[in-house]
């Protein structure tokens, strides 16, 4: 609790001159993380032996589940993790640091980018984040690229199409372990990674060398 007292404390102090609307918000989320009171005993008082608990906080329904990768528009991946009400904005996709912040409310998050300001976010269904600065993120439905190894060049295509992927670079090489032969040896993405529908699986195929050249 001391933690995210402490996160959403200094991220809404910054965020005091940009964010949009959030200080209503931010103010009655605060009000709620504060410690409650603890009365004073007296010196000498006997007290029982009360286990010490972790206190368990709830984490906010949102508009929807802001976990995943999210698309600019452009080339940006940016990877969001929500881990009760704490925020963490991986955006390496930009060789850019990663950015964190808090849930507010239901519609509402504020998040620190090191490298640039803190925003506040309007969540809108579905699955869009509009930031204060005017950009919008839009969340990804990726889906796990088919494992198409050991398969031949017709055969991967066929299984690539029907998983909604499509087949991109084919190139070829000399497997002189002769462990393909005219199979697939190497594809990226790699096999069941998250990818996004629609995208190309490179392939590369392995030949037989000459006869009596396996190793």
């Amino acid at each position: 609790m001391r933690v995210r007292n402490k996160i959403f404390g200094g991220l809404l102090a910054a965020a005091l001159a940009t964010a949009l609307n959030v200080a209503g918000a931010g103010a009655g989320h605060a009000a709620q993380l504060r410690p409650a009171s603890v009365t004073p005993v007296a010196a000498g008082a006997h007290t029982a032996s009360v286990p010490t608990r972790t206190a368990v906080v709830a984490a906010t329904p949102l508009v929807f589940d802001v976990n995943g990768t999210f698309t600019d528009g452009g080339s940006a991946r940016p990877v969001v993790t929500d881990v009760n009400d704490i925020l963490t904005v991986d955006m390496s996709s930009q060789h850019r640091p990663t950015a964190s912040g808090v849930v507010i409310n239901s519609d509402t998050i504020l998040v620190t980018f090191p490298d640039d300001a803190t925003y506040s976010a309007k969540l809108q269904a579905p699955n869009i984040i509009r930031w204060s600065n005017g950009s919008t993120w839009q969340k990804l439905n990726l889906a796990r690229v088919p494992d198409v190894r050991d398969e031949t060049q017709t055969a991967a295509k066929s299984i690539l199409n029907s998983a909604g992927f499509a087949v991109g670079r084919v190139t070829s090489f000399v497997d002189f372990t002769c462990n393909h032969d005219r199979t697939v040896s190497d594809q990226t993405p790699g096999a069941n990674t998250l990818a996004v529908p629609g995208s190309a699986v490179d392939l590369r195929i392995g030949l037989l060398p000459p006869r009596g050249q396996c190793r």
